[in-house]
């Protein structure tokens, strides 16, 4: 009983620390295509070693697919996982190993931006989907849309999709946004048309009308970017 008035609480406060799944950092990077393949290896030989990242921690490489002129990084380095444990990251400090990684990386990549905040409230199988799309958003009211965006995709989101909203915390650009909204995909057939599984479905039609009408009040989509997950370690 004590557990579920928490949550009711945590909920009502805005989806406060004690609410969240889990934390992110995203470091941005440009690759020429020629140098595509050894950035992977690197990558890969690093983080399959033992003790290169905390118990926990879950590191990912991304190459951008769709993207606009100002989120025009090649690839994203992204570690994630809960608050204890990206603490643990990165209050590990500095060793030869890491520094050789970074030496041996920056022959090839040139940084371009970093980022980091948590996911707010998830659905579907959490780091399985190699195609993802990013909306930017800014939000007015940011428990009004998230309650709105739970009861929607709460009941009515694809099982084979997985789909994330989360806030920016640092590294955020200069057009201010606040949140985000993550969508997973297996395959860019289910990405080129997301929401092809409500055309048949009346009360997912009125759902979505329903949570169009707040979200349309409260939020601002100020860009969009799709990726494919390289490797995962």
């Amino acid at each position: 009983m004590k557990t579920k008035i928490l949550s009711v609480i945590m909920l009502f406060l805005g989806f406060t620390l004690a609410a969240q799944e889990y934390y992110w950092t995203s470091y941005n990077f440009n690759v020429d295509a020629e140098d595509v393949e050894i950035t992977a290896k690197l990558t890969a030989d690093y983080f399959s070693q033992p003790g290169s990242k905390a118990e926990g921690v879950t590191v990912y490489l991304f190459e951008t697919h769709f993207n606009d002129n100002e989120t025009n990084w090649s690839h994203s380095l992204v570690f994630a996982g809960s608050l204890d444990a990206m603490g643990e990251q990165y209050s590990r400090g500095q060793n030869d190993s890491w520094n050789l990684y970074l030496t041996k990386i920056g022959q090839y990549a040139k940084s371009h931006s970093a980022a980091s905040g948590n996911s707010l409230k998830s659905y579907g199988e959490i780091g399985t989907h190699p195609i993802q799309n990013i909306l930017w958003l800014d939000v007015n009211d940011a428990g009004k849309f998230a309650e709105a965006w739970k009861n929607y995709h709460g009941k009515f989101n694809p099982e084979d999709r997985r789909i994330t909203l989360g806030q920016f915390r640092l590294g955020r650009s200069s057009m201010g946004e606040t949140h985000y909204v993550l969508q997973g995909f297996s395959d860019f057939k289910s990405a080129f048309n997301p929401n092809k599984y409500r055309e048949e479905n009346k009360v997912a039609q009125k759902a979505w009308s329903e949570f169009y009408d707040v979200a349309s009040k409260e939020v601002t989509i100020l860009r969009s970017n799709t990726r494919i997950m390289l490797g995962k370690w």
